[in-house]
């Protein structure tokens, strides 16, 4: 596993996280390399992300029966399963040195860790320092919709399950917490305040000298705020209205990040995800029987070649066999066959066939 030290970009999709990691990354962390990267797409010119720990994640989320969009419902102690440390998964610290070759300060973002703290936080070399962008709900729901068709509906519960496993999961984690809205409409002044916050913890302090500040500034565009909340508080549950303001109370640094969301998740968002779940793993299943399917019919379609090729040589081998006999019987019919018939008696009694030798 790379030594870092880590700095992980923790956030719900469609928050800001591309935004950020891409600024630290100007200011003099590492990102993954871009052999490694996701490519560009039309709403986000570099996503900053891993492909190998990406496609980890998933494996993980797999491995817990769920999906980033359905995420999984997990038991006591699940980061020490030993499902997850099974065969075909692999070692994340292949995934992590693929992402990171070169020694040094790191900075990793992709949202699924939102829901896989625990895992990685036992695994990554510490101290780990986070840092925890968040944006408002329906701002969230409305970019997912557009990204990906979502209902608003389950933007807002996903967004509710991102943001309460990222602060449970980060209790005990040195933080910095920053509202999207705020690091677009200021970004030097949040990215300065946060650099001064990492340079101040120990594992950085050797590296904030050669930090370039200007760089990171203007790394984030003002014209990331394409969604925006619409002031629609009134369409939020009272749980999710309350994670709001408690997510605004945490706002900055924390040495380190110590309390999570009191109450527990609004039942309305447990019920739907619990679908969503169900439906990504019967979607997987589905998906499975198709490439099973895909591969018998191929079989089916290899072995009637294979039929085909031998009913083909056997018509052959008939054909030629119908050829000789009837040239056989046209040559017993033939008047020289006939006429030469006294010769071949006399040729075999002058020649008689040897009795085989005895012992």
């Amino acid at each position: 596993m790379p030594a870092g030290p880590w700095v992980l970009v923790v956030g719900m999709h469609r928050s800001g996280t591309s935004a950020v990691t891409g600024a630290l990354g100007h200011l003099g962390l590492s990102v993954p390399v871009r052999p490694d990267r996701w490519g560009a797409t039309e709403d986000n010119p570099d996503y900053w992300e891993s492909a190998a720990l990406g496609l980890f994640n998933e494996a993980l989320l797999e491995r817990l029966e769920g999906g980033w969009d359905g995420p999984p419902e997990y038991e006591p102690g699940w980061e020490s399963d030993p499902v997850l440390a099974g065969d075909g998964l692999g070692d994340p610290a292949v995934a992590a040195s693929t992402a990171f070759p070169r020694a040094g300060p790191v900075v990793w973002k992709d949202p699924r860790v939102c829901l896989l703290l625990p895992y990685w936080l036992a695994r990554l070399p510490g101290p780990v320092a986070a840092v925890f962008i968040w944006r408002l709900p329906l701002a969230v729901a409305r970019s997912l919709r557009a990204r990906d068709g979502m209902r608003l509906s389950d933007g807002v519960a996903l967004w509710e399950r991102y943001n309460r496993a990222a602060l449970s999961g980060l209790i005990g984690v040195d933080t910095f917490v920053i509202p999207y809205e705020s690091i677009v409409a200021d970004p030097a002044g949040r990215l300065s305040e946060l650099a001064h916050w990492l340079g101040e913890l120990p594992q950085f302090a050797a590296y904030a000298q050669g930090w370039d500040f200007a760089a990171a500034s203007a790394a984030i565009s003002p014209h990331l705020q394409r969604q925006r909340d619409g002031g629609a508080a009134a369409l939020l549950l009272d749980e999710q209205r309350s994670l709001v303001a408690h997510l605004e109370s945490l706002e900055g640094p924390h040495w380190p990040l110590h309390r999570s969301h009191p109450s527990d998740e609004s039942a309305w968002a447990t019920a739907l995800l619990g679908d969503r779940r169900r439906v990504v793993v019967l979607n997987r299943v589905g998906q499975g029987l198709r490439v099973q399917l895909e591969e018998a019919r191929g079989e089916v379609l290899r072995r009637g070649a294979d039929l085909e090729r031998t009913l083909a040589e056997l018509a052959s081998t008939k054909d030629a066999l119908a050829t000789q006999e009837q040239r056989s019987a046209q040559m017993e019919a033939s008047t020289s066959w006939r006429i030469t018939g006294p010769l071949r008696r006399l040729g075999g009694l002058r020649h008689p066939k040897q009795a085989p030798p005895v012992g």
